[in-house]
């Protein structure tokens, strides 16, 4: 039966942030406007307004790739939307990692922020809101199976094995290791990638009943114009996040924050559009998107993201240090554990989603616990 519906044309005054991120980004690239070494009060209203810059960017980014995945349904769809997340946060961990300032471990900072972020901020939030009215919810438990152990395998190959390494000291790797973790990682993820779209496509359908999916149908998407349009998005947040790279570390310094919590912020701004459209889709009853873009979005953090900085370490010789210490170990352990138990069953409450959320203010207060001196004599 034919539709009456027409294509759906973008609204081009709603394309107005990515003008203004635009100029905003370049403009800071070219180095007009206060110093990034500056501390002053004009310097970080700047660095404030490209941060909003970059979120506004970063939304239309993902707006135009949830029609996309609309259009394609699952689980294309949550791969259109991973795939540009991930864009996004792979450009802003290399900005990090070459801009003035960078150090040795802003992309694992940056990259174990976001698993945090994801696997205890973000599906604890998803899970609150999903179960707020209708005290537990239910989801494909195939979906959770296949990605855990995805993310699990490659986030302890990427952040946990460096630290007990012999060839080298500290969370560094050797040559040999780098390329066996970026090639693995690479393959494993396109592989896993390939199984989703194909033979174990009906592992992340959603269960949802038609009513609940019927609520959330966009109409006919005219497709090559929000392809042009989230590219030019995913652009204009590269340049933003380039110029935001050098900043972070005078306002860490203004804020009297420790290092550490660069990463976080990096991760809260890239995550931010992702996390939306996760808790928007928990709140309309649809917790199989969430989890699909939530565990989709970490898997593609560790499969993606590590491969990328290590060939930039190639290319730039700036050598990444990956590897966690103990207590991030012992956190990063512990978030594995329980995502494993509550997700596993296919069905979630609210004192999960609590639990999740007390890793994650776990992990923050160990954060600033870190950065205070040593009371041993």
């Amino acid at each position: 039966m034919s539709s009456n519906h027409p294509l759906q044309q973008p609204s081009w005054k709603a394309e107005i942030p990515l003008l203004v991120g635009a100029l905003s980004g370049g403009a800071a690239i070219l180095g007009h406007g206060p110093a990034a070494a500056s501390a002053g009060p004009a310097s970080i209203i700047w660095s404030l307004w490209i941060v909003a810059c970059l979120v506004a960017s970063a939304v239309r980014a993902m707006a135009h790739a949830d029609r996309l995945a609309e259009r394609f349904g699952e689980p294309v769809g949550t791969i259109v939307l991973t795939i540009a997340a991930i864009t996004i946060e792979v450009a802003s961990v290399c900005a990090m990692m070459l801009g003035d300032g960078g150090s040795d471990t802003a992309a694992r900072d940056s990259m174990f922020a976001v698993i945090m972020l994801i696997l205890n901020g973000l599906v604890g939030g998803c899970i609150l809101v999903g179960t707020w009215r209708s005290g537990e919810r239910r989801f494909n438990a195939d979906s959770a199976s296949a990605y855990l152990p995805l993310i699990i395998a490659l986030g302890t190959l990427t952040m946990v094995l460096p630290r007990f390494c012999d060839s080298t000291i500290g969370g560094y790797m050797s040559d040999p290791m780098e390329i066996f973790v970026a090639a693995t990682s690479i393959v494993v993820y396109g592989g896993f990638l390939w199984l989703q779209v194909s033979r174990y496509r009906g592992y992340f359908a959603t269960t949802e009943s038609p009513s609940a999916s019927a609520a959330h149908h966009t109409g006919p998407v005219h497709v090559p114009s929000a392809i042009l349009l989230l590219f030019g998005s995913l652009v204009v947040v590269v340049l933003c996040a380039d110029a935001m790279a050098g900043r972070v570390p005078s306002l860490l310094r203004a804020s009297g924050s420790p290092p550490a919590i660069g990463g976080v912020l990096i991760a809260a701004m890239v995550l931010f559009p992702e996390g939306l459209a996760a808790l928007k889709a928990s709140a309309r009853g649809d917790m199989q998107r969430s989890i699909n873009v939530l565990l989709g979005s970490a898997g593609a953090t560790i499969g993606l993201t590590v491969p990328a900085v290590l060939a930039v370490r190639a290319l730039t010789g700036k050598d990444p240090e990956l590897g966690l210490e103990a207590p991030y170990i012992a956190l990063l352990a512990l978030t594995f554990l329980v995502s494993t138990i509550n997700l596993m069953r296919g069905r979630v409450n609210m004192i999960q989603g609590i639990i999740h959320l007390l890793i994650m203010l776990a992990w923050v207060m160990t954060i600033y616990d870190d950065a205070l001196p040593s009371e041993l004599p």
